[in-house]
């Protein structure tokens, strides 16, 4: 089940946030320095953690916290 304490642990281990400073409306670059390549990292993350699969294309869908867990929401449910 996608849940924002997971989508936070997830996101600061790439970020110099710490989980408690990540709330759904910060930017994955601006608000926590994640560039393409920790965010490819989280990415791969969020696809064990949820097991989905998430294609390269989509990643352009991901401004915000809230954007990522929309999206792995919609994609629990198409499961």
């Amino acid at each position: 089940m996608v849940n924002l304490a997971t989508v936070q642990n997830l996101l600061s281990e790439n970020s110099p946030l710490s989980a408690s400073d990540i709330t759904p409306e910060k930017h994955l670059i601006r608000d926590l320095e994640l560039d393409s390549f920790s965010l490819m990292d989280t990415v791969s993350s969020f696809e064990k953690e949820f097991d989905v699969t998430i294609p390269d294309r989509d990643l352009r869908l991901f401004d915000t916290v809230q954007d990522v867990l929309d999206y792995l929401s919609e994609k629990e449910i198409q499961k």
